[in-house]
């Protein structure tokens, strides 16, 4: 006979009674399971095989869901540091179970009925994580991995996930085109483009296979490096390097800590090559228009964009854009 415990892993780890009662279970059996610890129940109602740590099992004994960064963190969102709890509850929620270090946040009922058991809709979490992220930098980031993971698709679309809860929150799409693959790619584009230099992601090298992960200022190709994905692949590094100075590019590779830690010495070390090669000075770059201006915090924004002038266009490129 199948257990209550393998139907609820069956069933990604948390099951309600009813779903369980119609599997067959009876209360003899649910209780046996409990007393054995095979399960346990996070709410009344709910049993469940994930530990009683796992924010999912937290999220569902508070009463709610997880939203925001922390839903997005479980599907794998990019982040520099794991994202406290946060859990959406409908706006008549009641009976709910505080936990010290969890944030509730209350939702319009119709997005109740978007998303799973444990989270809300992804695209629901992204609108409430881009507004309530500890940077500009942070919400760029988790859009761009937003448009690689295929929860936003085109730019339209994005925009209106983006302003479901501020309307100036839209104005990433302008700062953020697709094309970055990584935490680090997306971070360094957008710390570029804020210092006034032009970049270009994801660009082909004539007569090769390979893609530069962003050009700057049409002179240097940057390459950003995790240890995790080239400790392994020197020599084709050294390979690709050669072939972005075949192209006329001054290629220059940042690691994860250059990127991180030490983005100063980096971003300086860009602008020498960039002045090397003859590129535009520091003086003579005054950023892109099409852009929407980045504005500080303002009560529990961290961040905040000024409205474009009107028929402003986008001003982030990729290669094939």
């Amino acid at each position: 006979m199948t257990t209550i415990a393998e139907l609820v892993t069956s069933a990604g780890g948390l099951l309600h009674k009813r779903d369980l009662v119609a599997l067959g279970a009876t209360d003899r059996h649910l209780t046996g399971a409990v007393r054995s610890q095979s399960v346990s129940r996070p709410r009344r109602g709910w049993y469940s095989t994930w530990p009683k740590n796992d924010p999912r099992y937290v999220a569902v004994a508070v009463g709610g869901r997880l939203t925001g960064a922390s839903a997005l963190h479980l599907l794998g969102a990019w982040s520099w540091r794991r994202p406290p709890l946060t859990v959406s509850v409908p706006e008549t929620a009641s009976r709910l179970r505080r936990r010290r270090g969890v944030r509730v946040v209350w939702d319009s009922v119709d997005l109740s009925g978007r998303g799973s058991t444990w989270a809300v809709d992804p695209r629901d979490a992204l609108a409430r994580a881009v507004v309530e992220a500890d940077s500009f930098e942070d919400a760029v980031v988790l859009v761009d991995w937003a448009r690689e993971a295929g929860i936003v698709s085109d730019d339209d679309d994005a925009a209106e996930v983006l302003a479901r809860l501020r309307a100036d929150a839209a104005g990433l799409v302008a700062w953020s085109e697709g094309g970055a693959e990584s935490i680090l790619e997306s971070t360094a584009g957008t710390r570029l483009r804020r210092a006034g230099h032009h970049v270009v992601r994801q660009v082909p090298i004539e007569g090769t296979s390979k893609i530069i992960d962003m050009v700057v200022d049409g002179v240097v190709g940057l390459e950003t490096d995790g240890r995790a994905h080239h400790a392994d692949r020197f020599e084709q590094d050294r390979s690709k390097d050669s072939d972005i100075a075949r192209s006329g590019r001054v290629p220059f590779r940042a690691s994860a800590q250059m990127v991180r830690d030490r983005w100063q010495a980096t971003v300086d070390a860009v602008e020498a090559l960039i002045h090397m090669a003859g590129g535009a000075r520091p003086t003579s770059r005054i950023g892109d228009a099409a852009l929407p201006r980045v504005l500080g915090p303002r009560g529990r924004r961290r961040w905040r964009l000024a409205v474009p002038p009107q028929g402003v266009g986008r001003g982030l490129q990729t290669a094939t854009s």
